[in-house]
C-alpha cells in the first residue's frame, strides 16, 4: 500500500453551499445555466423583487392606522379607552409569544429573494429562494471571495 504523507490543500475544492441547483465552492459559483469564477465576482448582494410595491404597502398600512386613530378620536372612543392604545404593544407581544402571529411570519419567510452577482460581463441573478437560503448563499460567496483575497495577500 502506498501512503500519502502530504496533501496539497490548495488544490482541494471545498463545497461551501449546495441548494436547488446553486453550488458555491471556493473557486466557482455554479447554477443550472452557467458557472462563474469567484475571482470574477466583483460584488454580490440580495434583493427582493417588487421593492416599489413594498413602499405602497407600507403607505397603505400607515394610512389605515391613521384613519383608525382619527376615527377613534373623533367618535370619543379614544378618550374613554386610551389605555387600550398603551396596551397594544403588550397584546401584540403576547399574541406573538403564543403563536397567533405565526401565519404572518410564515408568509414573510416564504417571500422570494434574489441573489445577484456582478462580474466583468455585467450583473446577473444566480439564485432565487426565501431570505434564509439566499442569505446563506450570499455569506458563502462572500466567504469564498475573502479566502481568495487572503490567499492573494499571503502569497
Amino acid at each position: 500500500m502506498r501512503r500519502i504523507d502530504t496533501v496539497n490543500w490548495s488544490t482541494i475544492m471545498v463545497r461551501l453551499y449546495d441548494h436547488n441547483g446553486l453550488v458555491v465552492t471556493d473557486e466557482w459559483i455554479r447554477t443550472p445555466t452557467a458557472q462563474y469564477k469567484i475571482s470574477d465576482v466583483m460584488d454580490a448582494w440580495m434583493a427582493r423583487r417588487g421593492g416599489s410595491g413594498r413602499w405602497f404597502t407600507y403607505g397603505l398600512g400607515a394610512g389605515a392606522v391613521i384613519v383608525l386613530l382619527a376615527g377613534a378620536g373623533l367618535t370619543g372612543w379614544l378618550t374613554r379607552n386610551w389605555l387600550w392604545l398603551l396596551a397594544t404593544p403588550v397584546i401584540l407581544l403576547a399574541a406573538g409569544a403564543v403563536g397567533l402571529l405565526d401565519p404572518i411570519a410564515i408568509y414573510l419567510e416564504k417571500r422570494h429573494h434574489e441573489l445577484w452577482i456582478t462580474t466583468p460581463a455585467g450583473s446577473v441573478r444566480v439564485f432565487k429562494a426565501n431570505a434564509v437560503e439566499v442569505g446563506k448563499a450570499l455569506r458563502q460567496i462572500n466567504r469564498a471571495r475573502q479566502r481568495l483575497l487572503d490567499d492573494a495577500y499571503d502569497s
